[in-house]
């Protein structure tokens, strides 16, 4: 029988649709393989580094960090030379394109510009803002890998401690209240450049869904004395239908009202409002669940598309410390939301997550 699910933080509705559902092992998805054409340059690619602006941040061989302090001061205002070329004086180590394991970069085409000015205007009935942000895109590797997956343990540890950096290194602006870090995996989740990359957007305003996500725990602590994401994990840890992996620091789990096939989370089991927070410990450990979780995608669902992305807590806002509790969320790209979901709001989810839970545990990735 269908089955209403109320999704305790957002307090919003989604559907399980047991009479439509699926077999976790029918959403494999069968992919031809096309080989792409030998002639394409891509600007991620070792040896194409004047295509991309210059490094805010770099990590070499050796995992050291270097960072464009000279790029910051001048507020990302580089010069292009050409359509394909950029300059600013940098530090010596940072023109040394032979050693590097990841790059950040500012986006050649930014949704936002940090030399704006985060300034409301009235326009007749209507309020807008100069785009005023940040948006960095994270390369992964000098070689032209395609998935994250392709990433080892160590060089996702690394990555995971790029993001940290960044999230605190864009704190320092006072005028940025938010961070949200993603990754677009495929083009039918949004990646324009199919170079494994992820990207780091940073607002002067805190977006809805974080929004929403900072009211429901506020209400949920408020009804009930407790953090809403603390009391998911012992719930799920007491019943076991939803868990997927457990190590010392992190859960991953299939959520009780799921939105999508095989919508999985990845939630610190210690409080914590803000990702960037976390110990050398939890990073080593949140590395192995993500390790995890994205080869269970490439290898056990033959690389489907997904979004990744990050939930921290705002930088500023010191009361969301009792209630508001970060988490890791990955969206693949099973399905589109059809009329009924755009006229209700209400997701369909054409598989259960206690049946999806129990087909990932069952892989190797996660034994």
């Amino acid at each position: 029988m269908p089955e209403y699910r109320k999704d305790i933080i957002l307090d919003e509705w989604v559907i399980i649709a047991t009479e439509r559902a699926k077999r976790p092992e029918n959403f494999r998805e069968e992919k031809i393989k096309v080989s792409q054409p030998s002639n394409i340059i891509c600007p991620f690619d070792k040896g194409n580094e004047h295509m991309t602006p210059p490094e805010v941040l770099r990590v070499d061989k050796e995992g050291n960090f270097y960072k464009n302090n000279l790029l910051r001061q001048k507020n990302y205002q580089y010069i292009q030379k050409s359509n394909t070329q950029f300059e600013i004086h940098q530090d010596e180590k940072l023109n040394n394109f032979d050693d590097w394991q990841i790059r950040v970069v500012p986006n050649k085409f930014p949704a936002l510009i940090p030399n704006a000015q985060p300034v409301s205007h009235q326009y007749g009935i209507y309020m807008s803002m100069d785009g005023f942000g940040v948006h960095e895109v994270v390369i992964h590797s000098p070689e032209h890998i395609t998935n994250i997956s392709n990433l080892n343990y160590e060089q996702i540890k690394i990555l995971t401690d790029v993001y940290i950096d960044r999230i605190k290194d864009i704190s320092n602006d006072r005028r940025i209240e938010s961070v949200i870090i993603m990754l677009n995996q495929g083009k039918d989740a949004g990646a324009s450049i199919e170079h494994s990359h992820s990207q780091i957007f940073a607002l002067p305003l805190i977006p809805p869904v974080l929004e929403k996500e900072i009211h429901g725990t506020r209400r949920y602590y408020k009804q009930s004395g407790k953090c809403a994401t603390c009391a998911i994990i012992d719930f799920e840890l007491k019943e076991g239908k939803r868990v997927v992996y457990k190590n010392k620091c992190f859960l991953v789990i299939q959520p009780y009202a799921s939105r999508n096939p095989f919508e999985t989370w990845i939630v610190p089991l210690k409080h914590y409002p803000n990702f960037e927070s976390i110990s050398n410990n939890e990073v080593e450990a949140f590395a192995d669940c993500l390790k995890r979780v994205v080869d269970f995608f490439y290898y056990e669902l033959n690389e489907p598309s997904y979004n990744y992305y990050i939930h921290t807590g705002p930088l500023h806002l010191a009361d969301v410390n009792f209630h508001y509790h970060w988490n890791f969320e990955l969206i693949p790209k099973f399905s589109i939301k059809a009329g009924f979901e755009i006229a209700t709001g209400i997701d369909i989810c054409i598989t259960t997550p206690e049946h999806t839970a129990d087909f990932m545990k069952k892989s190797k990735f996660f034994k």
